[in-house]
């Protein structure tokens, strides 16, 4: 069976922008829908209708679902349909006057962090991955999200504005939130190991470090990380690009921003160790996951004016491939596993 993906493309008309303002972002009007398309660039069939903006998709460890980011009514919401484009359920919030945003799976499937907000300020939800029975996380903190449940769904790790960007942690039973890294603040997209034991993360600073789950030995593995994604010159905000931690554990895939060449697709062992910048493509490179079996590794590149889909063998036996023409940016993307 041919390995597939999900993936986002963004449309908008004239010039693409973003910029900070009180309260919030402003940005061009944006249109986006979810494609499918198998690994080998054949298969293209979309998946949403595409009138509103339906974006950052995660798929399920068992290849059934996929969980998007919607705004019907100018309101965020996060739903889920069928790999196969059916089935489309809502899954939070379950109060209609909230938004709902930043999903996160457990790697096992069975939980689900996310962003509830009501007003100018959020608060990170636990739930389970229907979105059932949730539970505030660190409620007292203040504005907190980036937030992330290792694969139990038994810890969770955060960041946010409350904290000055400092990771927190808290855990089952109690859930009593612990600082994680006091001494350095702007810490991004923290997420877990696949044994829960280490959290990585990376920061203002560019760069990307591992820390225990219990606060121990934090170390800086690599150094000139890409912290931010941006679509255009005139994209002041741009967004988080977060690294990709390999099934195993074992290896880190991050975009590395170098002298004189656009970033590119870069490796590092989860002790530092081997760092191995991966591509050398002209344009910028982003958005890389690695594929279910860790076999592969998928990420957008620029190709003139938009971003497109590219697929390459994570030990770089062969080139990257480009795997999609799409007149709009391919803007994130999740692998979908056999089922």
């Amino acid at each position: 069976m041919i390995a597939m993906l999900v993936y986002v493309v963004r449309l908008w008309e004239g010039e693409y922008y973003t910029r900070d303002v009180s309260g919030g972002v402003e940005t061009v009007p944006v249109q986006s829908r979810l494609w499918r398309i198998q690994a080998d660039g054949s298969g293209r069939m979309p998946l949403t209708g595409g009138a509103g903006r339906d974006e950052h998709p995660l798929v399920s460890p068992d290849g059934r679902w996929i969980y998007y980011q919607t705004n019907p009514g100018n309101r965020w919401q996060i739903r889920r349909l069928r790999t196969d484009g059916t089935g489309t359920v809502l899954v939070a919030p379950a109060d209609p006057a909230h938004h709902a945003y930043g999903a996160v799976l457990a790697r096992a499937g069975g939980f689900l962090t996310w962003t509830r907000q009501a007003g100018r300020e959020g608060e990170v939800v636990l739930s389970a991955a229907d979105g059932s029975e949730s539970r505030p996380i660190a409620p007292d903190w203040g504005y907190v999200y980036m937030a992330a449940p290792d694969a139990t769904g038994q810890q969770v790790v955060f960041s946010g504005p409350a904290r000055g960007y400092r990771l927190g942690l808290a855990r089952a039973p109690d859930w009593q939130p612990v600082l994680l890294t006091p001494d350095h603040p702007d810490s991004y997209v923290p997420q877990f190991t696949p044994d829960g034991r280490t959290v990585v993360f990376i920061r203002r600073d560019g760069g990307l470090y591992r820390i225990e789950a219990d606060g121990t030995r934090l170390q800086r593995l690599a150094e000139g990380v890409q912290v931010e994604f941006f679509l255009t010159p005139e994209d002041k905000h741009g967004s988080t690009d977060g690294p990709s931690i390999s099934p195993d554990g074992t290896r880190i895939a991050f975009v590395r921003s170098e002298p004189k060449r656009p970033p590119q697709i870069a490796v590092v062992n989860i002790d530092g160790s081997d760092l191995r910048v991966l591509t050398d493509l002209p344009g910028t490179c982003g958005r890389m996951q690695w594929s279910p079996d860790g076999r592969w590794l998928a990420f957008v590149s620029f190709v003139g004016r938009w971003p497109q889909l590219w697929v390459m063998p994570a030990d770089a036996s062969a080139p990257p491939r480009q795997i999609t023409q799409e007149q709009g940016a391919v803007y994130a993307l999740s692998w979908i596993p056999a089922a």
